[in-house]
């Protein structure tokens, strides 16, 4: 008999990859919510910059909320769907009531930005 599974360590990535054949995807209205609740979690927290580096700037007043509007910009520059936001609480609040499968590649790439900043904040 093997050992049992350890347990789920806390910020553990939620969301299914969704990159590779194999993954699983939830409907685009389930992955909406999940990445809402991320947006809401990340969105005071602060950016870890110059870690390490020379700049001399001992440490960051940057809050992922900060970069929302380039979020948004990067969003609305890859997928018209995103042109009616102007906030990410209200693009994944419309895509988890209205979502169809065209709202999966913005959904996506908004996973991506949005872990890695949580990959950022939480020092992965």
């Amino acid at each position: 008999m093997g050992a049992p599974p350890p347990p789920a360590r806390a910020g553990k990535r939620v969301r299914p990859r969704m990159d590779g054949s194999d993954a699983v995807s939830p409907e685009p209205s389930v992955l909406a919510v999940q990445l809402l609740g991320s947006w809401n979690r990340l969105a005071n927290g602060h950016v870890a910059l110059s870690a390490g580096c020379s700049c001399g700037v001992a440490d960051s007043q940057l809050r992922v909320q900060d970069f929302e509007q380039d979020i948004l910009d990067f969003l609305r520059g890859r997928h018209p769907i995103a042109l009616r936001a102007d906030r990410i609480q209200t693009l994944l609040t419309d895509l988890a009531r209205h979502a169809d499968d065209r709202a999966r590649p913005v959904l996506v790439d908004l996973a991506r930005s949005l872990d890695s900043f949580e990959a950022q904040h939480s020092g992965r």
